[in-house]
């Protein structure tokens, strides 16, 4: 019983020691963000298409979504302005992918129509 005393939520506005696994694991994440957003954008500067630059858009969406993590967990943002920023972000994401996934069906690519 004394553990669920000293529990707290992961993402409190506290800053201490019990954050720093939370803040690696933010930090891979938006490392690996960062990648994919970097060879999203070579997909995009070789295929200059509408949906390789809305799926660019939507994993730069996934970025700013660690950055919001990271700024709440170091206290810099409110936890209101965390869930309203991330659930935001979540919505944008999946509305971009969406449109990509429209996009790509709906146009025609004179390459493939011969």
């Amino acid at each position: 019983m004394q553990l669920m005393a000293t529990a707290r939520p992961l993402h409190s506005s506290t800053f201490g020691p019990e954050s720093l696994p939370l803040l690696a694991l933010i930090a891979i994440a938006a490392l690996g963000s960062a990648v994919l957003l970097g060879l999203g954008l070579g997909a995009f500067v070789r295929r200059r298409s509408q949906s390789y630059l809305l799926i660019v858009a939507a994993i730069s969406a996934l970025l700013a979504r660690s950055l919001v993590a990271g700024l709440s967990v170091t206290g810099m943002l409110s936890p209101a302005s965390h869930h309203l920023l991330e659930h935001g972000l979540d919505v944008v994401l999946v509305a971009l992918v969406i449109a990509a996934v429209y996009n790509a069906r709906t146009t025609t690519n004179p390459e493939f129509d011969a």
